[in-house]
């Protein structure tokens, strides 16, 4: 099996911003496997290309990925594009879509939310009348925010919506915070405080109008059963806990606690969210709007109309990919 790859940038529509500061363009390795006349497609957000310059693949197949990867020593976003590039290579030897080969196919898919960035009100109450035909909203939160411009969002928005706290406060403001969402009708706060603090992160949840659900503290298997009881559900991202196989790993471990599982993405191209969208019908909350906030994204694959998922029918990932300088 021959790996290659190649760094590539997209840029935002508009620059988008968290709590974590301003974006402008999403930069990513894109790995290319060929095996026997295929070749499968997977994608590292932040990537070191040293890390996938080392990898020896020598004669695997796509029909050992476990132990593949289990030999792989690299970081989760990397171990995520190779699961990705040998996950789009077995559909391809199967000729079927991958929904097909892991048993998600013709599940209903419920809409996905678009996000919006932290803004000042006018802009968001703009781009909350752009966007009122979606289904579902998602607003960015920071530190300084207190609730309120939810209500601004829902003064010109009649759908749903979520919010994603960004890790911005303390326990007691969280709960604070909660309160006003709750007036606005707003349906989930995501990941109100910071990463690590379990016991406020419980206490929130405990005392919050609206389920609260983890994302910063949900990355792999392991944080699953951490988290039974200290939240309502989990966010569970493809380049934080490794790729497909860690992710049905961990919505069968969330079912089994008890937890609702919303499948995110990053700030990121078709290719990654088409990967993560495989296993969109074992989900609760569906947040992949990833390729919405680009521009002359060079792959074309899922496609999404008002919050609407449509899976593409080729084989494997179904992604296919101009204008990225193979070779």
């Amino acid at each position: 099996m021959r790996l290659t790859h190649r760094d590539i940038a997209i840029a935002f529509k508009e620059p988008f911003a968290s709590s974590r500061g301003v974006v402008s363009e999403v930069r990513q390795q894109v790995v290319r496997l060929d095996w026997q006349g295929l070749t499968g497609y997977g994608t590292a957000l932040a990537a070191d290309p040293s890390e996938l310059d080392g990898l020896a693949l020598g004669d695997t197949t796509p029909f050992a990925i476990r132990s593949t990867l289990a030999r792989l020593n690299v970081r989760p976003n990397v171990l995520a594009a190779m699961d990705m590039a040998l996950h789009d290579l077995l559909g391809k030897a199967a000729n079927l879509p991958l929904s097909h080969v892991i048993g998600a196919a013709d599940l209903p898919l419920t809409p996905t939310a678009v996000s919006i960035g932290a803004c000042p009100d006018d802009e968001l109450a703009r781009r909350g009348r752009e966007l009122a035909d979606w289904p579902i909203l998602k607003l960015k939160m920071t530190p300084a925010d207190d609730g309120r411009r939810a209500g601004v969002l829902r003064e010109v928005y009649d759908g749903r919506i979520w919010v994603d706290g960004n890790c911005s406060w303390t326990a007691e403001r969280a709960v604070e915070v909660s309160r006003e969402l709750a007036k606005h009708g707003v349906e989930l706060l995501e990941q109100p405080v910071p990463a690590g603090q379990l016991t406020e992160l419980r206490y929130v949840h405990e005392n919050s109008p609206i389920p609260v659900l983890a994302d910063e503290d949900c990355v792999g298997r392991d944080d699953i059963l951490k988290l039974r009881g200290h939240v309502a559900g989990v966010n569970i991202k493809l380049t934080k806990c490794g790729g497909l196989l860690a992710a049905l790993d961990m919505i069968t471990l969330a079912r089994a606690a008890g937890l609702r599982i919303m499948l995110g993405c990053k700030n990121e191209s078709t290719l990654g969210v088409t990967a993560m969208a495989q296993l969109a019908g074992l989900a609760d909350y569906l947040d992949l709007d990833g390729p919405l906030l680009l521009v002359d994204d060079p792959f074309t694959g899922l496609a999404i109309d008002q919050g609407v998922l449509t899976l593409p029918a080729a084989p494997g990932l179904g992604v296919s990919t101009y204008d990225i300088g193979e070779h």
